[in-house]
């Protein structure tokens, strides 16, 4: 019988969803497979389903890859058939023609091709054209002023000289050695993590929810149990202990710090800030302290502050610590959000030492335009207190869009990774370690096969803290460092996502 080409579209899933999120594709081209073969894993509205093959054949192309984006109806994979029963998806031209783009979410870093700038009517002048704040970062670095450069060639967004058009710029020309920047890099001498005594497992939480199993949490999250604080335990006390961890490790004395960088979204009280309730309680109310919040990403903001404090000369050792107690913000009855918060803390010591694990600057950025994707509204100016009954509290809860979330964090995610990798001038087979924000299993397993990392790289501890927001990354890289499972030299990529949105990546060598 011939055999013919077929366009398989992406499923459609009902008249609210008109979008669906690539998680992870089992199949290459070339691959026969069979009728009800499994072709891939696809995300629709907070949940997974495996999709089938509606024929036997032979893959000849796919139109996506993990993370993707994918509007519902699309062309996702090509196919030779001789079933037919499925004629009326029959190919049109050529097999190897461009599929249409799936869609895609600005993240940290800029489209992988971008498409060419238009022709200038004339010379641009140095007051004429914007620049991204990481391009002004990138020429700064290379001892330059940015307004004085007038050779450049825009292709950021709205005619914006971005970081890479910098990095192209810089690589055309020879920089003399005195104008070349110094090592920015500073020393994390230790680190440690704390948790919460109360184990919270899905048994647990899956009270108030009936309609779900275990194994539907497991298979959305990749979460078994979280820790919640109980009675006695703050986020200042469990800071405190991942502190004097980090300081055994660094076998530093506390009296040798002066200085406290806190990140959290949740401190203790509003005022005065957590960092100075945690400098007190540490015996050095004299070192500087503050925080701030940058959500899931607040961690590694705060590692480039104290980075950038110590390169300056504003302080020689800092704490750089985060804690949060998720658990006291976390609505039991929101499916969105029940399973997914826990309660932790995780700190690092850094110095300006030689030795040591050497933490390169970090890449921050954002996305506001999905403020509302993630948010608390209530504890604020705006809103300081529930209405006068005292009984409505959902502003004052945690609130999440999880498919708006997922879709953002895949390709985020990915394109730190990817420009962490092209800002150190590294392939994927040089990294040992990704340490990521713990936010969900399955978008870490998606970025995998996006970047091409294999999640076994993945240092992967949602399962049994979840997701501890700002402290997740501490976590996961306290609890690895315990584990010894890094060895001198190994080079790890720190990566995150949080509310606002925030973006944040970067390099450390063990």
């Amino acid at each position: 019988m011939d055999t013919f080409l077929i366009d398989i579209p992406m499923p459609s899933m009902g008249a609210t969803v008109s979008e669906l999120t690539v998680i992870d594709i089992i199949v290459q081209p070339g691959a026969q497979v069979s009728k009800g073969q499994k072709l891939a894993e696809l995300e629709s509205d907070k949940s997974v389903f495996e999709f089938e093959s509606p024929c036997a054949g032979i893959v000849r192309e796919i139109f996506g890859r993990a993370g993707d984006i994918m509007p519902s109806g699309a062309p996702f994979l090509r196919m030779e058939t001789d079933d037919e029963t499925l004629k009326h998806l029959q190919a049109t031209g050529n097999p190897s023609a461009p599929a249409p783009a799936p869609k895609t979410i600005p993240a940290a870093a800029k489209p992988a091709t971008p498409p060419p700038p238009a022709p200038a009517k004339s010379a641009p002048t140095a007051t004429a054209v914007q620049w991204t704040p990481r391009a002004i970062k990138l020429v700064q670095e290379a001892g330059l002023n940015h307004a004085a450069i007038t050779d450049i060639t825009p292709t950021g967004p709205g005619g914006r000289v971005s970081g890479d058009d910098v990095t192209a710029w810089l690589a055309k020309r020879t920089i003399p050695a005195a104008a070349k920047p110094a090592d920015e890099t500073v020393c994390i001498a230790g680190v440690g993590y704390a948790f919460p005594k109360v184990v919270r497992t899905n048994t647990d939480i899956l009270k108030e929810f009936p309609d779900m199993t275990e194994e539907a949490v497991l298979k959305l999250t990749g979460i078994r149990e979280r820790r919640y604080a109980g009675e006695g335990e703050s986020a200042t006390s469990l800071a405190a202990t991942a502190v004097l961890h980090a300081l055994a490790q660094a076998k530093m004395d506390v009296s040798q710090i002066d200085g406290v960088i806190m990140a959290t979204l949740i401190p203790d009280q509003p005022v005065p800030s957590m960092a100075s309730a945690l400098a007190r309680q540490l015996g050095i109310p004299h070192a500087l302290a503050f925080d701030l919040n940058a959500a899931c990403a607040g961690w590694l903001y705060a590692l480039e502050v104290g980075r950038a404090f110590i390169r300056a000369g504003t302080a020689k050792k800092l704490i750089v610590v985060t804690a949060e107690l998720l658990s006291r913000i976390t609505n039991p009855k929101d499916h969105a959000t029940a399973f997914l918060f826990g309660d932790g803390a995780g700190a690092a010591i850094l110095t300006s030492a030689a030795g040591g694990h050497r933490l390169a600057p970090m890449a921050l950025s954002g996305d506001a335009n999905q403020f509302e994707a993630i948010q608390r509204p209530g504890g604020g100016a705006r809103q300081p207190f529930p209405d006068k009954s005292g009984e409505d509290h959902h502003d004052f809860y945690l609130q999440m869009n999880g498919g708006v979330v997922f879709k953002h964090a895949v390709i985020a995610f990915a394109d730190q990774i990817e420009s962490t990798l092209k800002r150190h001038n590294l392939k994927a087979e040089d990294i040992a370690w990704i340490v990521p924000h713990q936010a969900n299993e399955r978008i870490l397993r998606a970025v995998s096969k996006r970047v091409g990392i294999p999640y076994e790289k993945f240092v992967v501890t949602i399962g049994k803290y979840g997701n501890t927001s700002a402290a997740s990354i501490s976590m996961a890289l306290g609890w690895a460092a315990e584990e010894e499972i890094f060895v001198t030299g190994d080079k790890i990529i720190f990566c995150s996502v949080g509310a606002g949105l925030t973006f944040a990546s970067g390099l450390l060598v063990w």
